[in-house]
């Protein structure tokens, strides 16, 4: 019996020297294990595009200890301040490695996949979770927080006004170098069109200008960016009651400007041919553009006869043809009757006619 009882006591010692663990559920919780302490290079810092290979941000480390030799897995976990690390975007680190630094492209991805909106500062919590086994529970270090400020690598501006209702969600200003220029064709109601840009479809965070009454060159909200049409405008502009611009947005400069780029569909079949003189530009109905298929598109009611498109209420760029192919200057496009969707793509000069 004396035998059975030391032995008994060898194995309960050995396994309290091994381990000095207790059991809760299906994970072990080592008893004498001490977590990572880390320390980051900045408290903040914003994200910019010309950097993006430099470091921002370097995650260093003490490393943990279980109470004994093993091998050590630190995954960095980055994560939105106050959310205790709710999906919290995890980063390994090297077997071996104190530290971890994040470029700019690499910390500004991770920000966006997490929802920060591009050019307004918001607040991270960083910790290191370390692990040994997935029967152990992982021990975790100190948490350190970053206020950072990502960039959009595609910049956009939305865009809410009189010719939309005042929704950001239907138009926007892109910038697909992210350097600050933004641009897109809108079309536009003629009379008193005023609208705002934002950067995150929220009123808190708007260009422009510092008065409602007066058209301003300059984007400096808060205030609408009054009379949208004002840059080089069409003769006679009063014709149309809605008309497409292309609007340059330059968040660098916090300059704004306004070119015509517009098409529309003119002739017999489309409620007859402009007239000469002073009413050259008349008799055109005119056309959406889709920023995103770049396309050009109009449902419309036609009589039996001809039409042709043509750019800027001008007869300098006019495009005609049968068979869905365009040419400058082209033949008239004839059509019986009905109610149809056209849509033209400039680009290859193209168009579809389909009978609705």
């Amino acid at each position: 019996m004396k035998t059975l009882f030391n032995k008994f006591l060898f194995v309960a010692t050995l396994s309290s020297m091994l381990w000095a663990c207790k059991k809760e559920g299906q994970l072990v919780t080592v008893g004498t294990g001490t977590a990572a302490v880390i320390t980051t290079s900045a408290t903040s810092v914003v994200l910019t595009k010309p950097n993006l290979a430099n470091v921002a941000v370097t995650v260093s480390m003490a490393p943990a200890n279980f109470g004994f030799d093993a091998a050590i897995t630190n995954t960095i976990q980055i994560a939105k301040t106050g959310t205790s690390f709710a999906s919290a975007k995890e980063v390994i680190m090297s077997t071996g490695a104190l530290s971890k630094s994040f470029t700019h492209l690499e910390m500004n991805n991770l920000l966006l996949s997490m929802g920060f909106a591009p050019e307004v500062a918001g607040s991270i919590d960083i910790r290191v979770k370390s692990t040994i086994s997935t029967s152990v529970e992982p021990i975790y270090s100190n948490v350190k927080a970053v206020n950072a400020t990502p960039f959009a690598l595609i910049g956009i501006l939305y865009m809410a006004g009189d010719h939309n209702d005042w929704a950001f969600a239907k138009d926007s200003v892109v910038s697909p170098e992210g350097d600050g220029i933004h641009s897109a064709i809108i079309q536009f109601k003629k009379s008193n069109s005023k609208f705002k840009l934002s950067k995150t479809k929220e009123w808190s965070n708007v260009y422009g200008s510092s008065s409602e009454a007066v058209v301003s060159s300059l984007l400096v909200g808060p205030g609408d960016i009054g009379n949208a049409l004002v840059g080089p405008v069409i003769p006679n502009s009063d014709y149309y009651t809605y008309d497409n611009f292309k609007v340059i947005a330059n968040t660098n400069t916090l300059a704004i400007s306004y070119e015509l780029e517009t098409w529309g569909i003119t002739g017999e079949a489309a409620g007859g041919w402009p007239p000469g003189g002073a009413d050259a530009y008349k008799n055109d109905q005119v056309m959406k553009y889709n920023n995103t298929t770049k396309t050009w598109s109009i449902t419309t009611n036609l009589t039996a006869g001809v039409f042709k498109f043509r750019k800027n209420h001008n007869w300098s760029v006019n495009l005609g043809g049968p068979g869905g192919v365009l040419t400058q200057g082209g033949s008239d496009i004839p059509v019986t009757a009905g109610n149809y969707t056209i849509t033209l793509n400039v680009e290859s000069n193209t168009y579809t006619l389909v009978k609705n």
